[in-house]
């Protein structure tokens, strides 16, 4: 039995035969290059490695634009690639453009992190065959329930996003919601807290249109209690976080602050750096996604379109939740 299983874990890691009569090249589309982002280009590399005659680009703006993206996606269109995955920015704009040629090239593509979402005149499913990625609603109301375990008995509260027209984050701001209000909200991103089950929403959520300057200096505002005052911080992302010298020259002066959770800090994402930063107290809580495994089963799931082969048009990647207590085990899988 032992041999058995050998043989079989070595068959697994080899190449795939594309069998497809020609190479293939699939590209991956994030929205910027970042420290998240960047985990799924390893992803898609690694995926396309165990296939053979399959190539993974990946390729995308250098900053948060969906006009860039959609430059990018239009590029690819042109280069003549197989298959296309992207996290969408902004649905309606790339639907209208670069999204609407691909469908007519007949390039079929698959989103990843970032669906599209309603805002679109026709069937998102008209335009791309699967999604892969984080359920966000979901990761959303673990954001929440995690809160209400450190306050039970409800507080004030100021969340932080990327841009308030990308679908993923406000699928995630309604999930925090939800899991605080205990409501049924219908359209993301769902409606402000106000003394829903104990919590208000003291402002609307802080927009750093992923400029990681600037998601620091909102958390150093909310960490001062100016202009208002909040007693929990959550991020639907990992922005201030991803310049690891600068939150941390930030959040120096507030340690005590944190220490005695005058304020919790809940933030998505758990990086290496995301994780040594919980480890010396400076978040309560961080959330993590599977950026690796989405790029992977991105080239995957391009890979069965093109070939034909049945594939799921929903794969949702796990989560992970890391604490200043298990912040060395929580990322490994079960058993090791």
């Amino acid at each position: 039995m032992a041999r058995l299983l050998m043989l079989l874990i070595a068959f697994s890691l080899l190449p795939l035969s594309c069998g497809y009569g020609k190479d293939l090249k699939f590209a991956v589309v994030p929205k910027f290059y970042s420290v998240f982002f960047d985990q799924s280009k390893t992803g898609c590399i690694d995926a396309a490695a165990q296939i053979k005659g399959v190539e993974c680009i990946y390729r995308g703006p250098e900053s948060s634009s969906v006009r860039l993206q959609d430059q990018v996606i239009n590029q690819l269109i042109d280069e003549g690639v197989d298959g296309i995955a992207v996290a969408v920015t902004q649905s309606k704009h790339l639907a209208e453009n670069s999204l609407k040629r691909a469908k007519e090239a007949g390039i079929p593509v698959v989103t990843y992190d970032s669906d599209l979402d309603a805002s679109i005149d026709e069937d998102p499913k008209s335009l791309r065959l699967a999604y892969i990625g984080t359920d966000n609603f979901a990761l959303g109301q673990s954001l929440g329930e995690e809160l209400k375990k450190l306050r039970p008995n409800g507080g004030t509260l100021i969340m932080q996003s990327g841009r308030p027209d990308s679908p993923n984050l406000n699928l995630r701001l309604m999930g925090v919601r939800s899991a605080l209000s205990g409501k049924t909200y219908h359209t993301p991103p769902g409606e402000l807290l106000n003394n829903d089950l104990g919590w208000t929403e003291v402002r609307e959520p802080l927009f750093n249109f992923d400029q990681l300057s600037q998601a620091v200096k909102q958390m150093e505002s909310v960490m001062k209690g100016k202009p208002v005052k909040a007693n929990s911080f959550v991020a639907v992302g990992g922005w201030a976080q991803n310049d690891a010298a600068l939150y941390r020259e930030m959040m120096a002066p507030y340690q005590d602050k944190i220490d005695n959770k005058d304020i919790v800090i809940i933030i998505t994402d758990t990086s290496p750096e995301q994780l040594t930063m919980l480890k010396d107290r400076l978040a309560h809580i961080n959330i993590g996604q599977s950026p690796y495994e989405m790029g992977r089963q991105a080239i995957l799931t391009l890979y069965k379109i093109v070939t034909k082969q049945q594939y799921d048009d929903i794969i949702y990647t796990p989560v992970t939740f890391c604490t200043q207590q298990n912040y060395e085990t929580c990322e490994k899988p079960a058993g090791m």
